[in-house]
């Protein structure tokens, strides 16, 4: 890519750092971050779900295991633990050993990333990256499709407030209204006119739940106190599309959507549109000219679908080869190729374009 190529790219880039802009963020970030993906959770679900599920399931669930598993009784390399879960919808009672390792191995590898936070070893990618915005007060809007709770403590350790629905310190109800008058700052008057003035903050909507949440006494609650009840997270497989339709998900998601409609610009990170609670809003926008920036390690073969032929879409990406490496830009329906620089790392586009 030239020079001038690239100052227009920056430049442009730039532009997406704006209030009204709208953030899709998945695994790939959480990834970056040291928690694991989906093969490394395929692997520990094969290692754990056996000791939590009752006999009669163990023949179903070995039909997912040995889908999962490569001749060598290895993981595959290619394995696809959401792609398995629809092949062979798991019952309820292994849904519920999904749910339970899941949110185990999730919470424990969370649970040191957070460590090495709060001690001043490490900082997250996001914290740099959100510093960027001009963050309205009504909020900027990022949906994540995580359960884990990187997003809200990299915006947390910046002073930037979280929004999530839920009302309360330690155990939160979830309350829309409640939780977004807790942000006001001060009343306003002029003249006859009076105006409330709201903290400005970063708006998180999860349809597929959180660490954080539980079902306790009937409603959902958001707590980070470890509770030892089932917590409200919505697992791979074709049970996701069901549940996603219960409260609080469907709250979340409908949320999500109302945004997604009204964005001027999207920035999508470590997604790859696998995600049909979302995608019906997300994949329109796009189709209909919407500025759109990816940046992911890898592009999945339903974004490259998405992407192609898309004068409207930035989409940058990691390359290997002929003894070099850096960052593979689709921009204007072109492909071009920067070496040296992995522009599609949030940290190292911070460093790069501002």
């Amino acid at each position: 890519m030239d020079d001038s190529v690239k100052d227009k790219l920056y430049r442009e880039i730039q532009s997406f750092f704006s209030s009204n802009t709208v953030l899709v963020v998945g695994s790939g970030l959480s990834c970056a971050e040291g928690l694991p993906g989906m093969w490394g959770l395929a692997a520990e679900l094969i290692k754990k779900v056996p000791e939590e599920i009752k006999e009669d399931s163990l023949r179903q669930w070995d039909n997912i295991k040995n889908d999962l598993l490569n001749n060598e009784g290895l993981v595959k390399d290619d394995a696809n633990l959401e792609a398995t879960l629809l092949k062979y919808p798991p019952n309820e009672d292994i849904e519920v050993a999904i749910r339970k390792v899941t949110t185990n191995y999730i919470k424990e590898e969370e649970r040191q990333v957070i460590h090495r936070v709060t001690t001043g070893e490490n900082k997250l990618r996001f914290s740099n990256f959100i510093k960027r915005f001009r963050i309205p007060e009504t909020g900027l809007v990022v949906i994540c499709t995580n359960y884990d709770r990187l997003i809200e403590i990299a915006c947390e350790v910046e002073g930037i407030p979280v929004d999530n629905l839920f009302y309360g310190k330690n155990i939160s109800e979830l309350n829309e209204k409640r939780s977004q008058m807790s942000f006001c700052e001060r009343v306003e008057r002029s003249g006859k006119v009076v105006r409330k003035v709201f903290t400005k903050k970063v708006l998180i909507y999860k349809p597929h739940g959180c660490l954080n949440w539980y079902w306790s006494n009937g409603k959902p609650i958001s707590t980070a106190i470890d509770l030892n009840i089932e917590r409200l997270i919505i697992t791979p497989g074709a049970n996701k599309y069901r549940n996603g339709y219960d409260t609080p998900f469907d709250i979340h998601r409908a949320k999500a959507n109302i945004a997604i409609d009204t964005a001027s610009k999207f920035i999508i990170i470590g997604y790859g549109f696998n995600d049909e609670h979302l995608e019906t809003h997300l994949k329109r926008r796009i189709m209909n000219g919407i500025p759109t920036l990816v940046l992911t390690r890898t592009l999945s073969d339903n974004t490259k679908k998405i992407i192609e032929g898309k004068g409207n879409v930035i989409a940058l990406s990691y390359f290997e080869g002929g003894g070099c490496s850096g960052t593979e830009v689709f921009y204007r329906d072109n492909t071009y190729r920067i070496n040296g620089v992995d522009l599609w790392d949030i940290d190292k586009l911070n460093e790069a374009v501002f």
